[in-house]
């Protein structure tokens, strides 16, 4: 009898976690908006740090793959009053021979500009990996053997 009732237990005990890990996985399963990137009509990605400093341009479609993937795993915010810190920010575009398909600035507090919107972002839910953004920039700057004396990169 005892052991009847101990096994009802456990198997409530095992319902019980069961559903309440099943909620947290519905959090955690939330859309999150992004910021789009229209790849197919993306021909190169650009990217400029600061005010006077080494550009980064590729054609590749995976670096533009890996670019663009860096904008996706969040969602962003209004800031009315935000601003950027123009001395830490990456200005990324997304090109093709048309023009532009797309415009971010961010800076190293993960302050967003988008052009697009002229408005200013911050994060609300999610991750932005600007570790990342940074090096995929100074992996680039290094191979060209560019002398970052001549930068303002710290």
């Amino acid at each position: 009898m005892i052991k009847k009732i101990q096994r009802i237990f456990f198997l409530i005990i095992l319902l019980i976690l069961s559903l309440t890990a099943c909620q947290s996985q519905k959090k955690e399963a939330k859309d999150l908006t992004d910021i789009p990137i229209d790849r197919s009509k993306t021909e190169s990605v650009s990217i400029y740090y600061g005010s006077i400093c080494y550009s980064f341009f590729d054609e590749n479609e995976e670096t533009i793959a890996k670019v663009a993937d860096l904008f996706h795993g969040f969602s962003l915010e209004e800031v009315p009053d935000g601003a950027l810190d123009s001395s830490t920010t990456y200005q990324i575009y997304f090109s093709n021979a048309q023009g532009q398909t797309g415009a971010i600035n961010v800076d190293e507090n993960s302050m967003f500009y988008l052009a697009d919107t002229k408005k200013f972002y911050k994060v609300s839910e999610g991750v932005f990996h600007l570790e990342e953004l940074e090096k995929i920039y100074q992996d680039s700057m290094n191979a060209g053997g560019f002398d970052k004396n001549q930068c303002l990169i710290p």
